[in-house]
């Protein structure tokens, strides 16, 4: 088996895998990059039973912990009755799907749309399903007397939905990007009946049934997915939502990651996207050729691109989204197809919505009409502002959703200015991750190691007193960047921060992966970072990204002004003067940058006032 192959077998990357090589962690392949059948097959045993370095490593998507998902049930009596139902399902040795069927047969045989003596039959819509699903089952007269032990009643909380969810492990739902949608996040969307309404990544259909009312033509509901057992929970959630038997929703498996074709138009498309969903190399490979013109594999650009060209002439499309759509590099794609098609569009900014995800979300809001000169934002706190369509510019077409009207103002007027930004030489480069931080770091100095500094060791313009230390042997590690980067003069900075925060290392300093560098070699680097220490640079960059990480697309968008040969002398003559005293305030250097940046930017005395303030 080829390197390649055990890279898609193991769903990881070929680098993850090279690294695992290099820190032993799996055998070497030969000198073909091949290994025996029998060595793959012990290495992929080997590394999924491995739970103490997968748990380490924050790796869910071959986790197989169970978490009981109750789908915003909040009943203690319910809770307990699933919770009783799922144990049950974990001492049998009948699969998830028979299961779910007999789940499926319980709540129905409770709500009375099947007798308790049900049989194989064609009487309904329903009746047809349940006997199609039941006939694949080897086990079917055990699924039988199991509908007969539970009493579920019907609250149209998609206690079945949460059953399922709830079975499946970990690895599964990490892979799939399949996670709860909150049902308060749903209450102030409505659907009129008379209305088409498609949610083409549907689940279980917890979100139709949150936002329709049972007044609703079922023949204008669309449901997709690529779950099949899921299509079925939806299928009989709906027919006990509307209490019919009979109902002819339209249900059909589909992957919305295919659907190039869009002959079929919708009054409204909803839907939570699978955020991050796992592909092997080769399926990433395949959807970037099949849509070259957003150069991604993410499953969320791809089901924004396919549905807004099914949204009818005024009709309206809601997605849920992470915050990250709309400021990361790697997102500018949909971004600007997005905005370049001049719709209506509104942004609901919802924080850390969803649990068990820790990024923050939105809810973007897209009507097919004319465009309005602005998006329009509402943040946590149900205030609402204006973000002006022409701020979001190429070649990112970053959307600065947390910038109020003066904000806006202000950033503005800085990008605005004459500026250039770090150009394409500038070297980036990672810290180091050793791949074994207790068997490589140590808390004592010993007379060969050296001092090697994480992000939370760096502050505005030093670094603090070391925690750890390294004997540096880079071929031993998972990831070194190229030796040299670290012992030249470089720039540190945080990379897990919501501020910028660095220092000039002229001393050849180790990294630890939690803090980054970088090389200017077109702006000098003492210019550099007095600005971003300083706090209108904290301002743009809370302001502009509102980023839990200091990412290099951040930096390379970050305005730099144009100076006088004569002012970076001053800086810079400035900068070595206050920091070879021990007892620098730091404070006193800084206004007299703030000064130069407000000069070069038009920023006046109530706009720094304001900058601070916000601070």
């Amino acid at each position: 088996m080829r390197k390649e192959k055990l890279a898609e077998k193991l769903n990881i990357s070929v680098a993850t895998l090279n690294n695992w090589i290099k820190t032993k962690v799996i055998p070497s392949p030969d000198a073909k990059n091949c290994y025996s059948q029998n060595t793959a097959e012990y290495i992929i045993n080997t590394i999924k039973n491995n739970q103490v370095r997968l748990n380490s490593r924050a790796n869910r998507t071959l986790q197989k912990n169970k978490v009981l998902c109750y789908l915003g049930i909040t009943n203690k009596d319910r809770k307990k009755l699933l919770a009783n139902i799922v144990n049950d399902f974990e001492n049998s040795n009948l699969s998830i799907d028979e299961w779910v069927l007999a789940v499926s047969f319980a709540i129905l045989r409770s709500s009375k749309l099947i007798n308790a003596n049900w049989q194989i039959n064609t009487d309904s819509k329903l009746d047809t399903m349940l006997s199609e699903w039941i006939k694949k089952s080897p086990n079917s007269s055990k699924v039988k007397k199991l509908y007969t032990q539970y009493e579920i009643p019907n609250f149209d909380d998609d206690i079945l939905g949460a059953f399922y969810q709830s079975v499946q492990n970990i690895s599964q739902k990490s892979n799939s990007g399949s996670y709860y949608t909150p049902a308060d996040l749903l209450k102030e969307i409505k659907i009129p009946v008379n209305k088409t309404v498609l949610d083409p990544c549907c689940g279980s259909g917890s979100i139709l049934l949150n936002i329709l009312s049972k007044s609703h033509d079922p023949t204008k509901i669309f449901a997709r997915d690529i779950d099949e057992i899921a299509l079925n929970i939806c299928y009989i959630n709906l027919a006990l939502f509307f209490n019919n038997k009979n109902i002819m929703p339209n249900i059909s498996k589909q992957d919305i990651t295919l659907s190039h074709t869009h002959s079929d138009q919708f009054d409204y498309i909803i839907t939570n996207p699978p955020w991050g969903s796992k592909f092997t190399a080769v399926q990433k490979d395949s959807l970037c050729k099949l849509y070259p013109d957003l150069k991604t594999s993410e499953i969320f650009s791809i089901a924004l691109y396919n549905t807004t060209k099914m949204l009818k002439k005024n009709g309206e499309l809601y997605f849920f989204l992470p915050y990250s759509f709309l400021n990361v590099a790697a997102h500018r794609k949909i971004r600007s197809y997005l905005f370049n098609r001049k719709n209506n569009i509104s942004i609901k900014l919802l924080g850390k919505a969803f649990k068990s995800v820790l990024s923050e979300s939105i809810l973007l809001h897209l009507k097919n009409s004319s465009a309005e000169k602005c998006i329009f934002i509402q943040n946590k706190n149900n205030s609402n502002y204006q973000l002006a369509i022409q701020s979001i510019a190429p070649p990112d077409y970053i959307v600065s959703a947390t910038s109020k009207t003066e904000d806006s103002v202000i950033i503005d007027r800085i990008y605005n200015t004459e500026h250039t930004t770090l150009s394409d030489n500038t070297i980036f480069a990672l810290g180091i991750v050793t791949g074994n931080n207790k068997k490589y770091l140590t808390e004592k100095e010993t007379l060969k190691s050296e001092p090697i500094f994480r992000g939370k060791d760096i502050d505005r313009y030093r670094f603090l007193e070391p925690r750890y230390y390294l004997l540096f042997q880079p071929a031993l590690y998972q990831q070194v960047a190229p030796v040299d980067h670290y012992r030249q003069d470089k720039i540190v900075y945080r990379f897990i921060s919501d501020k910028l925060v660095c220092t000039l290392d002229k001393g050849g300093t180790l990294l630890l992966n939690s803090a980054n560098l970088f090389i200017s070699n077109n702006y000098p680097m003492e210019t550099i970072v007095s600005l971003f220490n300083s706090d209108i640079y904290t301002f743009i960059f809370k302001k502009k990204f509102h980023s839990k990480k200091v990412l290099k697309s951040h930096l390379k968008n970050l305005p730099l002004p144009i100076l006088s040969d004569k002012t970076h002398q001053f800086i810079f003559d400035l900068y070595n003067e206050t920091f070879s005293k021990k007892n620098t305030k730091i404070s006193l250097f800084q206004n007299k940058i703030d000064k130069i940046i407000c000069k070069a930017f038009s920023i006046n005395e109530d706009q720094y006032n304001y900058i601070k303030k916000e601070l």
